[in-house]
C-alpha cells in the first residue's frame, strides 16, 4: 500500500487542506521509539490535529494528557470512579451516577495494554497504521461516506455519546469493528484543542483505506 499515493488521492479529491492521520497503537514503547520522536505533553485529540499539519511523533501515558482518553486507548487502567459512573456524574456529563455508568459501559475500550501511540501524517507513515483519522467539513465527510458505500452498498453505522470521541468513538471503535466511524467531538476536544465547531471526524480502519480511496477517485470522475 502506497500511503503517499493514497493520501494524495484523499486530499486532492476532497480538497483537504490538512493530511489524513495514521494512528498506531504500540504494545511496546521501544517499537515506537525506533521510528518516531517522543512528544511533549499533549492530548490525544490534539495530537491528531497536530499530526494532520505535518508532524510525526509518539506519546506514552506520561505525555497523553487526558487521563480518561489514555485509559480508553489502553495506556493505563480505567479508574474505578470512571467505571462506576461517579466521575461523569460529578463532571455533569450525565445526570446521575447510574447514567454515568451506562455511558462509560457503552464507550468502546481497548482491552489490550499498550505503552505508546504513534501519530503520523498518512503520507509519512513509517509503519502500517491501525486506523486513519480525517478531520474535515461535513461535505467532505459525506463524500467519504459515499466512497465507503460505493463498492458493497453497506451503510455506515456510528455510535456517539458526546464523550470519548477521538479515542473511543474513532480509534478504538474503528479498530474493533473493522469499519469506519464518525464522531462530532467531545467536550474535551472542543474545549481544549484546535477542533473547530464546523468539523467532523471519521476513523477508517487500515483494511478499508485503499478501497475507500479508490472509490473516492471513481466517484469524483462522474
Amino acid at each position: 500500500m502506497n500511503y503517499q499515493e493514497i493520501s494524495d488521492i484523499i486530499k486532492d479529491n476532497l480538497n483537504l487542506k490538512t493530511s489524513p492521520v495514521s494512528v498506531k497503537l504500540f504494545e511496546k514503547e521501544d517499537d515506537a521509539n525506533e521510528i518516531l520522536e517522543k512528544s511533549d505533553n499533549i492530548m490525544h485529540c490534539q495530537a491528531i490535529i497536530t499530526a494532520s499539519k505535518g508532524k510525526s511523533f509518539y506519546g506514552t501515558v506520561k505525555e497523553i494528557g487526558c487521563p480518561i482518553g489514555a485509559s480508553i486507548l489502553g495506556l493505563k487502567e480505567i479508574h474505578e470512579k470512571i467505571l462506576n459512573g461517579s466521575q461523569f456524574d460529578k463532571m455533569n456529563v450525565t445526570s446521575t451516577q447510574e447514567s454515568g455508568k451506562a455511558l462509560i459501559d457503552s464507550v468502546p475500550k481497548n482491552s489490550s495494554k499498550i505503552e505508546a501511540i504513534g501519530y503520523m501524517p498518512l503520507e509519512d507513515s513509517k509503519i502500517k497504521p491501525d486506523v486513519i483519522v480525517i478531520i474535515a467539513k461535513p461535505r467532505q465527510i459525506f463524500d467519504l461516506i459515499r466512497a465507503n458505500t460505493h463498492q458493497k452498498g453497506k451503510r455506515m453505522d456510528s455510535s456517539v455519546g458526546g464523550t470519548q470521541s477521538l479515542c473511543g468513538d474513532i480509534v478504538v471503535n474503528s479498530i474493533q469493528t473493522d469499519e469506519p466511524h464518525i464522531s462530532f467531538g467531545c467536550m474535551g476536544s472542543h474545549m481544549a484543542t484546535e477542533l473547530q465547531e464546523d468539523q467532523v471526524i471519521i476513523g477508517i480502519p487500515v483494511s478499508k483505506l485503499e478501497e475507500i480511496a479508490n472509490s473516492l477517485k471513481i466517484l469524483n470522475r462522474r
